[in-house]
C-alpha cells in the first residue's frame, strides 16, 4: 500500500460509526498510512468534530441511531461544501448508498471494507477535493482579473475621450467638426447633440 504524498501530516479523516470495533480498526489502519484520524460515534458528534477540526473527509457509517449516514451527508456538506464524503453500507441497502452520492457523496464502501478499496476511495475523493478547490479559486481569480481589466480600460477610454473632445473644442471653425462629433457620439453611444454641447462648454 502507498502512503498519501506529502499530505501525510495535514489530511484529516473524520470516522462516523457507532460500532467501536470498526472505528478502532479504521483508525488504526488510517493511522498507518499517515492520515491524521478523528472519531465520532453519531452523526451530532461528527457535525461537532467537522466544526471544531474542519477535516478533509468524512467516512460514515450508514445505518446509525438518532441520525443515519442519510441525514448526516447533507448536513456535513452545508457546514463544509469541499468536504469529502466516503459512505459505508450493508451489502443490502446499496439504493440508500446511491442516496448518498446524488446528495454529495464521492463514494460508497460495502462492509466489510476491503482496506486496499477503501485506500484507492480516499485517494480519489482527495484529488476530486482538490480539483474543486482549484477550479473555484480560478474562477475568483479570473472574476478579479475581469474586474481589474474593465475598470483600467473604462479609465483609459475616459482619458482618450477627454483628449478627444479637448482637440474638437481646440478646431473651432474647423470644416470637419461636425463629422467628428457625430463618429466620436457613434462611438460613445450617445447623442451627437450632447457631445457638441460638452464641446461647447470646454470652449468658454
Amino acid at each position: 500500500m502507498t502512503r498519501p504524498e506529502a499530505k501525510s501530516s495535514a489530511t484529516t479523516v473524520l470516522v462516523v460509526d457507532d460500532e467501536d470495533g470498526i472505528r478502532h480498526a479504521l483508525d488504526r489502519f488510517l493511522t498507518r498510512l499517515g492520515y491524521r484520524v478523528l472519531q465520532a460515534t453519531n452523526g451530532a458528534e461528527a457535525l461537532e468534530r467537522q466544526a471544531v477540526d474542519s477535516p478533509d473527509v468524512m467516512l460514515s457509517d450508514i445505518r446509525m441511531p438518532n441520525m443515519s449516514g442519510v441525514e448526516l451527508v447533507p448536513k456535513a456538506l452545508a457546514q463544509d461544501a469541499d468536504l469529502a464524503v466516503i459512505m459505508l453500507t450493508a451489502i443490502d441497502e446499496p439504493r440508500t448508498a446511491i442516496e448518498c452520492l446524488k446528495l454529495g457523496a464521492y463514494d460508497y464502501l460495502i462492509k466489510p471494507v476491503d482496506l486496499d478499496e477503501l485506500e484507492m476511495s480516499l485517494q480519489g475523493a482527495l484529488r476530486q477535493r482538490q480539483l474543486e478547490i482549484d477550479r473555484r479559486e480560478l474562477e475568483h481569480w479570473l472574476a478579479r482579473e475581469v474586474a481589474v481589466r474593465t475598470r483600467d480600460l473604462e479609465e483609459r477610454t475616459e482619458v482618450i475621450v477627454d483628449v478627444a473632445l479637448n482637440a474638437l473644442a481646440a478646431t473651432q471653425g474647423w470644416d470637419g467638426e461636425t463629422e467628428a462629433v457625430r463618429r466620436l457620439a457613434k462611438e460613445l453611444g450617445l447623442e451627437p447633440d450632447a457631445v457638441a454641447q460638452d464641446v461647447r462648454k470646454r470652449r468658454r
